[in-house]
């Protein structure tokens, strides 16, 4: 579940960075980290079901 959180939240603000208008590089960079947050912790969830 926080996987997925990670992965919305991340292409939500992704989406909406253009609209911070000082601080877009440090949006885009947040929802960047988010959404490798995202997915490594898909990556790691996936032995588990091996």
């Amino acid at each position: 579940m926080a996987s997925l959180t990670c992965l919305v939240a991340g292409a939500v603000l992704a989406g909406t960075a253009h609209q911070f208008e000082e601080r877009v590089a440090l949006a885009e960079s947040v929802a960047g980290g988010l959404l490798i947050l995202g997915l490594a912790l898909i990556g790691s969830g996936l032995p588990v079901f091996r």
